[in-house]
């Protein structure tokens, strides 16, 4: 009987160390087998992912306004108010046409006053009603004129010349 326990324990080995074997190559583990106890091998699962696909935005929808209409701002012009202090014409340089006269002659009558201060290099400032206008004599061809310039808005324009 000790023939055969020792014959089956050879094969068992030989069965083991085949097995072993062919593990090892399909595996390609370098383990090698040091004894004639079998080892437990456990394998696990191989999770594959996909790599992630670019995610491209949706279409920028680009709209288009067209600017704010402004009103067309009106060109200032001259218009003549009549005669004022000492005889000289008044003109108005205005966007407001005639509307524009009443103010201009208060501000070149409240600038008349002051006539013993007009020169060149001189600024008066003159107010009327709420506004404040910056007068002050300028060298024209062939004469001198005095002209008054509105602080809130300075294109309109208090003129006074011969």
């Amino acid at each position: 009987m000790r023939s055969i326990s020792a014959l089956s324990t050879v094969i068992a080995a030989a069965v083991l160390v085949l097995c072993l074997a062919s593990c090892d190559k399909a595996d390609n583990n370098n383990a090698k087998a040091t004894s004639s106890t079998a080892r437990a091998t456990t394998t696990h699962p191989t999770t594959t992912y996909a790599a992630a696909t670019p995610t491209t935005e949706p279409p920028t929808t680009v709209v288009t306004t067209s600017p704010p209409t402004t009103p067309p701002v009106a060109e200032p012009t001259t218009v003549s108010c009549g005669a004022g202090p000492f005889g000289l014409a008044v003109s108005a340089v205005t966007t407001k046409g005639d509307a524009a006269c009443p103010t201009v002659l208060a501000v070149t009558n409240a600038y008349a006053v002051q006539f013993d201060l007009w020169d060149v290099d001189f600024v008066i400032p003159i107010t009327v009603g709420t506004s404040t206008w910056d007068c002050q004599e300028h060298v024209g061809t062939p004469n001198m004129y005095q002209e008054c310039v509105s602080r809130d808005n300075p294109t309109e324009k208090a003129r006074l010349g011969s």
